[in-house]
C-alpha cells in the first residue's frame, strides 16, 4: 500500500499560446478525440485554458459527485492533446504502470470511493483531498500479470458484445424483411396455422 501522491504526480500544462489543438474528452472511461466542428456541446471562448495531456497520463473527472452516480469518471489517455482544465490530470511514475494505474482507479470509481469524498457545493474533489488515497501497489512483474489478464478477458466481453450486436442487427433485418414479404405477398400465409390458437372461429 501506498498513497497515491507517491507514485501518480499532478499535471498542470495550460495550452497557453495554442500549441496544441487536438481537443480530447473524457466519455464512457475513456479519453476521446472531440470533434469540435459540430459545435455540439458547451465549449470555451478559448481553447488556452485547456491543459495538454500525454500518453499514459491518466484523466479524472472529480466534480458533481452528489448528483451523478453512472458516470465513468477516469480514463488513460492515448494521444497527445488538450482536454478542459475542469479534470485533473496525473502522470504516473516508475514505480507504476499506467494501464495498471487506470485500471485500479477504474475499479476504485466503480466500487463509488470517490463518492465518500470531496467537499464544496458541486462536491468536489481535487489533488490535495486525493493526494493520500491509499493504493494497491504490487511489484513491477504483477502489475503486468494483471493488466495482461484483464486485457485478455475484456477483449473476450468486446467479442461477445459485438457477436451478440451483429446478431441483434441481423434479426432486425430479417423481421422488416419478413414483414415486407408478407405484405406484398411474397409470402402466402393463408394456411399458416399457429399452434394451440384455434382460429376456425
Amino acid at each position: 500500500m501506498t498513497p497515491l501522491f507517491t507514485t501518480l504526480l499532478k499535471r498542470k500544462t495550460i495550452n497557453k499560446g495554442l500549441t496544441e489543438s487536438n481537443v480530447l474528452s473524457l466519455s464512457y472511461g475513456r479519453i476521446i478525440t472531440r470533434d469540435v466542428s459540430t459545435n455540439t456541446g458547451l465549449l470555451p471562448e478559448s481553447f488556452e485554458t485547456y491543459q495538454i495531456v500525454e500518453p499514459n497520463n491518466l484523466v479524472l473527472r472529480l466534480t458533481d459527485l452528489q448528483n451523478d452516480w453512472t458516470s465513468l469518471r477516469c480514463g488513460l489517455v492515448t494521444q497527445k492533446g488538450i482536454i478542459t482544465s475542469a479534470y485533473l490530470a496525473l502522470t504516473p511514475l516508475d514505480a507504476i504502470m499506467p494501464e495498471y494505474a487506470y485500471y485500479l482507479l477504474h475499479a476504485y470509481d466503480l466500487l463509488k470511493v470517490f463518492y465518500g469524498m470531496g467537499g464544496g457545493v458541486r462536491q468536489s474533489l481535487n489533488f490535495v483531498d486525493l493526494k493520500w488515497m491509499p493504493l494497491l501497489l504490487p511489484p513491477i512483474e504483477e502489475q503486468h500479470s494483471i493488466i495482461k489478464h484483464l486485457n485478455s478477458k475484456l477483449q473476450l466481453i468486446n467479442q461477445t458484445i459485438q457477436s451478440l450486436a451483429d446478431a441483434n442487427v441481423q434479426l432486425k433485418t430479417y423481421r422488416q424483411s419478413l414483414i415486407s414479404e408478407v405484405v406484398t405477398g411474397k409470402i402466402d400465409v393463408r394456411e399458416f396455422e399457429v399452434k394451440g390458437v384455434d382460429t376456425s372461429a
